[in-house]
């Protein structure tokens, strides 16, 4: 079952109106039975909120329909239960919410029915897990106002990547804390500018008569030009050096992070701009400006960080500084002054840069963006669904571009210029509406993956249906239906079909459903404990796909399968 749109202030509501277990005779119907325990030690969980929720024919959830409170002995009952499939979830004091038997955004849902035994359920609760510790300098001094960034391990869009999950402030002792976590591998990145840094390259008062005092001024400054790198856990300025730290349900891990102060570098950019962008700051916006550049990082697996610590001037026309940078690999974008197309402001570029010290770069001879803009036919449609866009993903940086469909059905970037690249084409907010076909003038297209390979026009042609099936199905293994299997639906040409694929999980029951499939050829995969696999690389599918079932869904209607789980 996939989890749908059930509002976490709903769930929320849970322990505002649970009630507690009745012993009263209950009503007729089917019941849901079980008690909710600690998944560290089997302990029963006192107080916990319990509740369920219809689903849909889709596999998602309703609003919740009843609530209870778990007593000592955590154990929960609902009566009077119509025929039907119910998500299970459940949250208690230091416990975060959670489904029933779940996996990232998919959970088992309890069939309750005839012969089926839906009353003697283990919902097992993982306690909360955090990190805590403290920031300091090379002199042990508590460095305060450093933002600590968390990224988590773990599977998305089908690949397993390190990205950004939370971020924290230390305080005035340098202390942070991020609660709430779950189990899994996580990895800390921690930026701030030392208090005392002075950045800015305003040539001191110089004696005429005392080279001893201008000396002394030069190495006083240049004591003050420092900065922090971006430090990882416990101290490194790379990432590749990062230790991982791997949380246990309830675990309450220390991830002290020293930072030590470098000589900072200065990057002097010629723009060919008049403007001034004296005193500003270098901001996890896209843009500050005409001529104020986004400054970023790779880390990790590609995903680009920005820097935001990192002092812009501008000392005289057309020359901007970006001081207090730490050595190392840079990613620069420079907007256009008044949108991408204006001729008359300056042009769009993008350049990456090492720097091992001050540098000084001519905007001219840095390569431009890729210009994209595109059309979508909505078939069969009289209008074009509100608020719809087309979004460009780059699954390795973590970028998205987004340009929103007109009532004409054209699409703008909002001046946004897109640097080379893989990136997934994906239609969002359209209302039931799913990209079937595409081409593309400008740039490589093969599937729904766009190659963009320099500063090109981009072009991009799209028609969206409704017309869309379903493929319901039951997992079996010897015979007999089996709850919590991963199932994959995979297309043809995984490699370059990423938003194609549809996943589930497989309920009480052993049934799972596949909603909104595009009219192709598949396979449909049924895997036990399949929750850590890539299932958007195609070499770690490629051992499955021979134990799979293949379906052609044409269009609208659904397809009634059986999956043997591997």
């Amino acid at each position: 079952m996939a989890l749908g749109r059930l509002a976490w202030m709903v769930l929320f509501a849970i322990g505002l109106s649970a009630q507690p277990q009745q012993t009263a005779t209950t009503p007729q119907g089917y019941r849901i039975v079980g008690v909710v325990v600690n998944s560290l030690n089997g302990q029963p969980v006192t107080g916990a909120s319990v509740a369920i929720a219809r689903t849909t024919p889709q596999g998602t959830n309703r609003e919740v329909s009843q609530a209870v409170t778990t007593g000592a002995d955590g154990r929960f009952a609902f009566a009077g239960l119509a025929r039907s499939k119910y998500s299970l979830m459940a949250t208690a004091r230091g416990f975060a919410m959670q489904f029933f038997e779940h996996h990232d955004a998919y959970a088992t849902a309890i069939a309750v029915g005839p012969d089926l035994d839906s009353e003697h359920l283990v919902f097992r609760l993982d306690p909360d897990a955090s990190i805590e510790g403290q920031v300091t300098d090379d002199h042990n001094d508590p460095i305060q106002n450093a933002t600590v960034q968390l990224f988590g391990r773990r599977i998305q869009d089908g690949q397993q990547k390190t990205f950004l999950m939370n971020e924290a402030q230390t305080d005035d002792q340098g202390q942070f804390r991020l609660g709430h976590l779950r189990p899994g591998t996580y990895y800390l990145a921690v930026s701030a500018r030392p208090w005392y840094a002075q950045n800015s390259r305003i040539a001191p008062n110089r004696s005429a008569t005392d080279p001893d005092e201008n000396a002394r001024a030069a190495q006083e400054a240049a004591a003050l030009d420092v900065t922090y790198p971006l430090t990882f856990y416990p101290a490194s300025p790379d990432s590749a050096g990062a230790a991982p730290i791997v949380l246990q349900p309830g675990e309450r891990a220390t991830a002290d992070v020293v930072m030590r102060a470098v000589p900072a570098a200065h990057l002097r950019i010629r723009t060919g701009s008049a403007g001034s962008a004296s005193g500003t700051t270098v901001s996890n916006r896209r843009f500050l400006g005409p001529i104020s550049p986004r400054v970023s990082q790779r880390i990790f697996d590609g995903y680009l960080d920005s820097v935001f610590n990192a002092p812009v001037f501008s000392s005289e026309p057309g020359l901007v500084e970006i001081s207090g940078l730490a050595p190392g690999h840079y990613v620069l974008e420079m907007s256009a002054s008044g949108g991408l197309n204006n001729k008359t402001g300056t042009r769009s570029w993008y350049q990456e840069i090492d720097l091992a010290g001050d540098a000084e770069l001519n905007a001219s001879d840095a390569p431009a963006f890729a210009t994209v803009s595109g059309a979508v036919t909505f078939d069969g449609a009289t209008r074009v669904p509100k608020d719809s866009f087309l979004q460009l993903s780059n699954p390795a940086t973590g970028d998205n571009f987004t340009g929103a469909i007109s009532d004409k059905g054209q699409v703008d970037f909002n001046g946004d210029g897109v640097r080379p690249g893989r990136y997934t084409v994906l239609l969002e907010n359209a209302h039931g509406f799913f990209l079937s076909k595409l081409s593309a003038s400008g740039a490589r297209l093969i599937g729904r993956t766009l190659e963009i390979s320099g500063a090109s026009s981009v072009h991009i042609v799209c028609v969206a249906t409704s017309g869309v099936g379903q493929v319901d199905g039951v997992a079996l293994r010897d015979g007999q239906p089996f709850a919590g299997a991963m199932v994959v639906l995979v297309p043809h040409d995984s490699a370059n079909n990423l938003p194609l694929f549809r996943r589930d999980q497989s309920d009480g029951d052993g049934t799972f459903t596949l909603p909104n499939v595009v009219p192709g050829q598949y396979t449909v995969l049924a895997i036990a404990n399949g929750w850590d696999l890539e299932w958007g690389n195609p070499a770690a599918l490629q051992p499955y796909l021979k134990g799979g079932e293949m379906v052609q869904v044409t269009g609208e209607g659904k397809l009634q399968i059986k999956a043997q789980v591997q």
